[in-house]
């Protein structure tokens, strides 16, 4: 890990985890005692825009009619709990879920809020905020960097699109922040939904067998040497370990085999959905068992909506609608 003075003293704090520069100094050591939680993996979906609380998980059945909003409340598998009508399926495993309905903050934008939720620290600035260098890292680069996989190339991912603002402009908090471009989850834009869904970059040719390519990585390891003797900064080993997660994709059998999709079966893949959300959700449980630690699954956009007044569940109009023909029914499938 390459840091400047100015970066290590403000990695003193990395808030979200309660860690010291000592902590980081000594991340091998935390993680062969494997004391760094007991989680060996995780999925993070991330639901841009706000879910409404009391239309999906907090339906609030004895309260006025103009706060419960315009769906019914439903029994769910925990007695006295209560979700919307909207998530019967998520009803249905509620025995296996813990319901947090206490959180609660005094920021009104997204892009801040999500900022928080993604990094665990509060945006010093109010109001909408770009992404900066400065940002703390998010938390697919904190177990990046100190939870790295050890059965697979890949440690943490997010997909299948970044987090963006209309009309395109990125959330801050996504990336390693001031720990560094090389620590940026690894960002896989992608289809999964589509007939026939396949990953070319992970697609050896015949033409170029395992054993050449270990030879082109050894000559990119001697290179990689010395330009690190001479170069500055993190930007070429940002650049290094990008490339060693190529190269570590490539090589590794289970990690493709992760993206194909289609050795789930018809019934599998029917039950997350075959929307974007189902498949990207059922393609992060492939990673996580082929070894990832880490991935986040960001809802996606829907075709054309960067200029709508209502994206994602920034539902500020047409928000009954939205939440019964484009929201709540994905989300309800591929989580339940």
């Amino acid at each position: 890990m390459r840091c400047s003075r100015r970066d290590w003293i403000r990695l003193g704090g990395v808030g979200c985890l309660g860690l010291s520069v000592g902590d980081l100094l000594a991340a091998e050591t935390v993680q062969a005692a494997g004391t760094l939680g007991r989680a060996k993996s995780c999925i993070i979906l991330f639901l841009g825009g706000g879910p409404p609380q009391h239309e999906t998980f907090d339906p609030k059945p004895e309260a006025p009619v103009e706060i419960r909003g315009d769906f019914k409340p439903i029994r769910t598998s925990v007695p006295g709990m209560h979700f919307c009508e909207l998530l019967p399926r998520v009803a249905k495993a509620a025995d296996k879920l813990t319901v947090i309905r206490s959180m609660h903050s005094d920021i009104n934008n997204h892009s801040s809020s999500g900022y928080w939720m993604m990094t665990g620290r509060k945006h010093p600035a109010p109001g909408e905020v770009p992404a900066s260098p400065d940002d703390w890292p998010s938390i697919p680069s904190i177990v990046g960097q100190l939870r790295p996989s050890r059965q697979g190339p890949l440690s943490s991912v997010v997909l299948p699109e970044r987090v963006v603002n209309n009309p395109g402009i990125p959330w801050p908090g996504q990336n390693g922040g001031f720990m560094g471009r090389t620590w940026d989850p690894f960002l896989f834009q992608c289809e999964p939904h589509i007939p026939g869904f396949r990953v070319d970059e992970l697609s050896l040719s015949e033409d170029v067998p395992l054993a050449r390519i270990g030879g082109r990585t050894s000559l990119l390891d001697k290179l990689d040497q010395q330009l690190q003797s001479q170069a500055k900064g993190d930007a070429l080993a940002g650049l290094t370990r990008a490339r060693q997660q190529a190269m570590g994709m490539l090589t590794s059998g289970p990690t493709r085999r992760a993206f194909e999709l289609n050795r789930e079966s018809n019934a599998i893949r029917d039950a997350y959905g075959r929307h974007k959300f189902g498949q990207s959700v059922l393609l992060a449980r492939r990673l996580i068992e082929a070894g990832t630690r880490l991935v986040q699954v960001n809802f996606p956009r829907e075709p054309g909506d960067l200029s709508s007044g209502n994206p994602l569940w920034d539902t500020h109009s047409k928000n009954a609608q939205r939440l019964k023909n484009n929201l709540c029914p994905p989300f309800d499938q591929a989580f339940s």
